[in-house]
């Protein structure tokens, strides 16, 4: 077993060598089960990897329970055969979360060593961001939005940014490191806001240029729009299902109830950047919510592009439907 699960580790290694990506950034999907494996077990498995200095640390996220064999097998070679070969950096730790059934309540538990205590940084295309291992369900940057990052970095210059739902504020900080001049960050929850002002901070970013709003989207939009506030670039990632003081959120049934606050806030010739991550709303009917919700609002949008995933999470094992789906969009 252990023979062919370091077969098809060592050959997820080998495709990543040629994306630029795996020199370039300290955080970064090293394995991606469910779009590269064939081996059973292994399609549950995703492996994250975050460099802390001249430290690696690894994320595992399994969707379904692995058996004890294979879990040690994983680990073993993570300790002993990438390190010397790929990395040339000591290893840190191996954190587990277990998002199988009833377990994907609980949080993240290390599995191999100890992992650093609190927050820490790595680099993606230059910029930090801070990463949490411990006492915590997900580590802070979500990866499958490194390329969006990478754009906002090439594409902000003295624009005004409005990023909704902004979780750790990763998307905020990409945005004012790549010369945004005002970055509006809202998000329901108080820590994360705190994390995202953290971020913000950590980037060396001027205190000047973000706003940061514990608080519903759907008060504030209203609020915004009454201001006749207008961005050049809003971000939109909502959560598949949330719940507030005043109701549930969810991206099966208010998708276009969303956009059509938003859209009255892009300024014309501004762009809208918007993504689920949903198995249940298949892009066909994401982007017919956003054409409604266009309509409703007597505006029209044009669609520059789709959100790709980026080629360190590989989809050749034909998955019936790419969890991330989203698009840019310019508002005429």
């Amino acid at each position: 077993m252990m023979e062919s699960i370091a077969k098809e580790l060592s050959s997820a290694i080998e495709l990543r060598k040629s994306i630029q990506a795996f020199q370039d950034s300290g955080a970064i999907r090293l394995f991606n089960g469910p779009g590269e494996s064939a081996h059973a077990e292994l399609r549950e498995l995703a492996i994250d990897l975050f460099r802390q200095g001249e430290r690696d640390h690894f994320w595992l996220t399994q969707w379904k329970r692995l058996s004890p064999a294979t879990l040690d097998s994983v680990c073993d070679f993570l300790s002993r055969s990438i390190l010397d070969r790929e990395f040339k950096a000591s290893l840190g730790s191996i954190v587990l979360m277990d998002r199988s059934g009833i377990a994907s309540e609980s949080e993240a538990k290390s599995i191999y060593g100890v992992p650093p205590s609190g927050r820490f940084s790595v680099l993606e295309w230059g910029v930090p961001y801070r990463i949490q291992l411990e006492n915590t369900k997900h580590p802070g940057l979500f990866l499958d939005h490194a390329e969006l990052r990478r754009w906002l970095l090439r594409t902000q210059k003295n624009k005004t940014v409005l990023n909704l739902f902004s979780y750790t504020g990763s998307l905020s900080v990409a945005s004012g490191a790549g010369g945004a001049s005002r970055v509006t960050t809202l998000d329901l929850s108080k820590s994360t806001i705190e994390w995202a002002k953290e971020n913000w901070a950590n980037a060396g970013l001027s205190t000047d240029a973000g706003d940061f709003i514990y608080g519903d989207v759907f008060e504030w939009l209203p609020k915004f729009k009454k201001k006749d506030l207008l961005f050049d670039t809003i971000l939109c990632d909502p959560p598949s299902f949330s719940r507030s003081k005043n109701g549930t959120f969810s991206t099966q049934k208010d998708t276009q109830r969303l956009h059509e606050s938003i859209l009255p806030l892009i300024r014309p010739g501004g762009i809208l950047i918007t993504s689920i991550n949903s198995e249940n709303v298949t892009e066909r009917q994401f982007l017919k919510d956003i054409e409604a919700a266009a309509e409703r609002c007597k505006c029209s949008l044009r669609v520059l592009s789709r959100i790709d995933l980026p080629p360190t999470f590989p989809t050749g094992m034909d998955l019936k439907e790419r969890y991330l789906k989203g698009f840019f969009l310019v508002k005429h």
